[in-house]
């Protein structure tokens, strides 16, 4: 067998490698997961909402509030004020975010008006909702269901769903009921039938026993920008009439169920920088040092290189195979990374990333494991014992890599040179030029025009050295003089 294939194939199997590579791709598609899943451009409101009903009991009224957030989750700390009759009826939420109070002495089959409002507390100031006018026909003994529309799902923030509230008689729970979810043309909305929205329906779900539900349709790419419509059928088949404080209906327009609009690719590309590219950014070193360590490093500083250099195999072989071996093990475990988390973006977020992204993304974390894999090659040519060589390592890793966004600042600081300046950015530049560990700041500069661990700041990054050209050449400089010392010295010296 040719000693690089056996390399590569004693690197691939080996324990540490496919840890490392198993970590790296995984952490780096759990953090893509986290932000596709997540990720919305869709402002929440943080407003409570208090969903009304009522039953009557004999003359007496009770009114059954429920407050709640934009994703139909209870609220406590609040108060609900009732008003009929210039008499004032207070309830504070229960854990559950109902707030009920009982009005005596009601009329019988006459209408009445309830005036609703609440306060709470913002920022410890108080805070008063405007209030409302709620609608009771005492003829109807309670309030039945009630459908709240554009409630957001807390897994997906563009996304959206109803709550319902349901007030049964003596204020019971609600029997098995079918929610139809259907599309719908809103200009068409009088002509519809529920017959015809039941039986062109989308998504359907059962509920019972409930007072309060949310429901959420698993809403597709398919889906968005389509206008949504909800029907209601008892275990008879019946319709049920929603009922609000304006108006009953057995229809209830829910309209869009998504508000997800198409993201930019600076959007895109802000997500793989805040989630696999941190993650690459400190995992990539550590493959690269102990990788280089146990293949090569280990074997250079113990006298065991000498051994299989009785094999008919010369130095310059034995060092440019095996670091041949660790450069695949690192390029597949970034391209690996990068492929996995551009499909899992593009399944929540329906875009991929651009080729030219990719390959430039793929290129900074190769450069990055490439240069501390070349430094740890020429260590083992400077020292003499393993422990020795073992602390330089270590010193790479811990100076060049986990400190090296830190180290500048501190540096800068105490030269007294602000931050604000363009002497500070400068320098700022050139210490991400001087680190391996710099790289993947320097290309997130030429993508995003941002620079700055703590308060980033927007720049020209042209005008500060952070070009293509210099990207490339600094990049290939990292990865090949290193090695290129630690081969000349291999083969030279040794």
């Amino acid at each position: 067998m040719r000693p690089i294939a056996y390399e590569i194939r004693r690197t691939l199997t080996s324990k540490f490698v496919i840890i490392m590579i198993v970590a790296i791709v995984g952490l780096a598609s759990l953090l893509a997961y986290e932000n596709g899943s997540t990720f919305s451009t869709v402002n929440v409101p943080t407003t409570p909402e208090l969903t009304t009903g009522y039953y009557i009991s004999g003359q007496n009224l009770t009114m059954v509030g429920y407050f709640h957030d934009a994703y139909g989750n209870p609220i406590t700390h609040i108060t609900a004020y009732y008003e009929y009759n210039n008499t004032y009826y207070s309830s504070a939420a229960n854990r559950n975010g109902f707030a009920n109070v009982t009005i005596p002495s009601i009329p019988t089959g006459k209408p009445m008006t309830v005036l609703v409002n609440f306060t709470y507390e913002r920022f410890r100031q108080p805070v008063s909702s405007t209030q409302s006018a709620f609608q009771i026909n005492t003829l109807n003994l309670f309030s039945g269901l009630t459908l709240v529309n554009e409630i957001f799902n807390p897994t997906n923030r563009s996304n959206l769903g109803m709550l319902a509230l349901y007030v049964g008689s003596d204020g019971s729970t609600a029997p098995p009921i079918t929610f139809y979810v259907s599309p719908i043309n809103l200009s068409r909305i009088s002509s519809a039938t529920p017959a015809s929205l039941e039986a062109n329906s989308t998504f359907s779900f059962t509920r019972s026993g409930f007072v309060e539900t949310t429901i959420f349709p698993k809403v597709t790419a398919a889906d968005r920008g389509t206008n949504y419509s909800v029907v209601a059928t008892n275990t008879t088949g019946s319709f049920i009439v929603f009922s609000t404080s304006s108006d009953s209906s057995p229809v209830g327009i829910l309209g869009p169920l998504s508000l997800y609009t198409k993201l930019s690719q600076s959007n895109l590309q802000s997500l793989v920088f805040s989630g696999t590219s941190q993650i690459l950014g400190f995992l990539i070193p550590i493959l690269a040092i102990f990788a280089a360590y146990l293949t090569y490093g280990k074997d250079r500083t113990t006298g065991v290189l000498e051994s299989v250099l009785k094999r008919p195999i010369t130095r310059g072989e034995i060092i440019f195979s095996r670091f041949i071996s660790n450069s695949v093990a690192i390029i597949g475990a970034v391209a690996l990374s990068m492929l996995f988390s551009d499909i899992i973006i593009n399944h929540y977020l329906g875009s991929y990333l651009s080729g030219y992204f990719d390959a430039y993304f793929i290129w900074t974390y190769v450069v990055e494991g490439l240069s501390f894999l070349a430094l740890v090659y020429l260590f083992s040519h400077l020292v003499k014992s393993q422990g020795a060589l073992l602390g330089a390592a270590i010193a790479i890793f811990v100076v060049w890599d986990l400190f090296w966004t830190i180290i500048p600042i501190a540096i800068l600081s105490a030269l007294g040179i602000g931050s604000s300046t363009n002497t500070y950015l400068s320098a700022e530049v050139l210490f991400n030029y001087i680190s391996p560990a710099g790289y993947g700041e320097l290309v997130q500069s030429f993508f995003t025009g941002k620079i700055g661990l703590i308060a980033s700041k927007s720049i020209n990054p042209a005008l500060f050295g952070i070009t293509a050209p210099l990207l490339i050449i600094a990049g290939i400089l990292w990865m090949v003089v290193p090695f290129a010392i630690a081969y000349f010295l291999a083969v030279k010296r040794d």
